[in-house]
């Protein structure tokens, strides 16, 4: 009996053990790459999980039922929201608040703009650097809601918005003695970017998987020429673009990153890279 009881006392322990484990395992998952990466900036200890696969296009991914399974399982959700990215979690947002998900719909918090194009919500936030202070400040507050690690958590935001400043300095030095005030891109993606700097991004196209027409080639090749402008900013789906208006105007291809897959830069990094292709292509001194 006596060996019964130490058993039994020692089994509780360890069930009880293995629950305040399974508790402290914070899980996350996140709609896109640039959420997942900022998420671990602020909450290093999660698992974080990104729901668009490597290599899928995040403007047409559609999730699977098994996709769609794994949201009930986790802690945190974190997503941008009404956007053709990641606009199909608004419709379980419900459900996944009453299971006691914490779901943060970046939107809500943030502004976003639309795309001169059309009504059409741009995702592109990520790629102004104050933009990401704002939402790494939502990602922070609402861990610290569900966690007793509040304190890190701070400092973490502290760290990054110091890094984020910094980059924000830098882009407006960089950029604010360009000859020129227009740059080519292949698709719609430099917005917030060249909003916030105080440059034009003129697109070949508003979607990578359009065709490029034969108009459009001749209005940008007449803008290229009236404006002097001597390259085409290109994303790494752009390719195809860039080539077809570059071998019509002689304008030379730079690479710009996105920042939308697994990169092997880290995101300062990738800014600073697209930093110099944009002081290049505008000219700047």
């Amino acid at each position: 009996m006596k060996r019964f009881i130490i058993f039994l006392f020692a089994l509780l322990i360890f069930v009880s053990c293995s629950q305040k484990s399974e508790k402290s395992e914070f899980t996350v998952y996140t709609s896109f790459y640039p959420i997942q990466e900022f998420t671990k900036w602020i909450i290093p200890e999660a698992k974080v999980y990104n729901l668009i696969p490597q290599g899928v296009d995040p403007h047409h991914f559609e999730p699977s039922l098994k996709d769609i399974q794994k949201l009930y399982k986790a802690n945190m959700i974190i997503y941008l929201g009404n956007t053709d990215i990641d606009r199909w979690i608004d419709k379980i947002r419900d459900e996944l608040n009453q299971k006691g998900v914490k779901v943060v719909r970046l939107q809500d918090y943030i502004s976003l703009q639309k795309y001169s194009s059309g009504d059409e919500i741009d995702p592109h936030v990520w790629l102004d650097p104050l933009k990401v202070l704002e939402i790494i400040k939502v990602i922070k507050d609402k861990a610290q809601e569900i966690t007793q690690k509040k304190d890190e958590y701070e400092k973490n935001f502290l760290i990054y918005s110091d890094k984020l400043k910094k980059l924000d300095t830098d882009y407006r030095q960089t950029l604010s003695n360009c000859q020129l005030k227009d740059v080519i891109v292949t698709h719609e993606f430099l917005n917030y970017l060249s909003q916030k700097y105080g440059f034009k991004s003129h697109f070949i196209v508003h979607d990578p998987e359009q065709e490029l027409s034969l108009k459009r080639i001749k209005e940008l090749k007449d803008f290229i020429k009236k404006n002097s402008i001597e390259y085409i900013i290109s994303e790494p789906e752009g390719d195809r673009i860039a080539k077809a208006l570059a071998e019509e105007t002689g304008a030379k291809i730079m690479k710009f990153n996105t920042f939308h897959q697994i990169s092997q830069q880290d995101y300062f990094q990738a800014m600073n890279e697209n930093l110099k292709v944009l002081k290049t292509a505008l000219k700047c001194k």
